[in-house]
């Protein structure tokens, strides 16, 4: 599949629609846009997490206060 799609002000271009619906895309992904070693262009579609959804995911390599870590994201200190 080729999709074209044009740069607008400021940068700003658009997903297409067949791209967004093949990789499930909304408005909680972020691009990582990389230049591999052959000097190409390469995405990779990253979704933001809430910490709702990061419960369970990861473990710690020591115990952690899950109200501090709460409190310390909310608070924008992570």
């Amino acid at each position: 599949m080729v999709s074209v799609t044009s740069i607008y002000d400021k940068f700003q271009t658009v997903i297409p629609v067949e791209i967004r619906n093949e990789f499930n895309l909304d408005k909680s992904y972020k691009i990582e846009w990389q230049i591999n070693d052959n000097g190409k262009v390469e995405l990779e579609f990253i979704k933001e997490l809430t910490l709702d959804e990061m419960v369970g995911r990861y473990t710690a390599s020591k115990p952690i206060d899950g109200a501090v870590l709460k409190n310390d994201f909310k608070n924008g200190k992570l």
